[in-house]
């Protein structure tokens, strides 16, 4: 392991125990690939509070895919979405939705790829927390493979929950088909609150679909 390689891992230990698929900039390499078909299989749901859903409810979202909550069970299938978009303003929209200029800053290559994100109504993958760490998991799918990258000169702060939160900088490999992309926001390592999102490909076993 190069000394590079230890500076990045110290600050973000608490993010590799929490989401182990999660890559840093330097180490992105298309980990959240999945392939031409997304499932879920008899997964089970929450509710915002933590206690399971155990109600029923059709699924549908804007490009096709069909399944149900039966049970407290997700079960749902999704291949190539029928309504795409651009991947960029599909970047402005996510930060449209997470409330604060993240993927907005973000460049994406190459520039004329189309992209679809998976959103249920009232249906999220996320941690079952809203105080720090907070994680969540989005579902991407792009026409063709891309890289979907911070400035250089990186990201100003964000404000979450009237917390500044700092930005790391990151490059996402995707790979044509459908993506897991996750988000992170962990305290740094000493005691003192300074959190940093941590934005890379990868599902996380700390994410559970929440109804809200």
């Amino acid at each position: 392991m190069n000394k590079k390689r230890v500076i990045w891992l110290v600050p973000v230990l608490v993010m590799a125990l929490g989401m182990s698929a999660c890559k840093s900039e330097d180490d992105d390499d298309g980990g959240g690939g999945i392939g031409e078909t997304l499932r879920f299989a008899d997964e089970e749901v929450f509710n915002k509070n933590g206690s399971p859903y155990i109600g029923d409810k059709s699924l549908t979202v804007d490009g096709g895919g069909t399944g149900l909550i039966k049970g407290g069970k997700l079960t749902f299938t999704i291949g190539r979405p029928n309504s795409m978009k651009s991947m960029t303003l599909l970047l402005r929209d996510i930060d449209a939705r997470l409330g604060y200029n993240v993927f907005s800053y973000a460049s994406n290559e190459p520039d004329d790829t189309l992209a679809f994100e998976l959103i249920f109504a009232n249906l999220k993958k996320t941690s079952l927390t809203l105080v720090f760490p907070m994680e969540a998991i989005r579902y991407i799918w792009v026409e063709k493979d891309c890289v979907v990258k911070s400035p250089d000169t990186g990201i100003h702060p964000v404000t979450i929950n009237g917390i500044s939160v700092e930005v790391s900088k990151f490059t996402l490999k995707l790979k044509k088909g459908w993506n897991a992309v996750g988000l992170l926001v962990t305290p740094a390592i000493g005691g003192t609150l300074s959190p940093t999102l941590v934005i890379g490909t990868g599902d996380s076993d700390n994410c559970k679909w929440v109804y809200e």
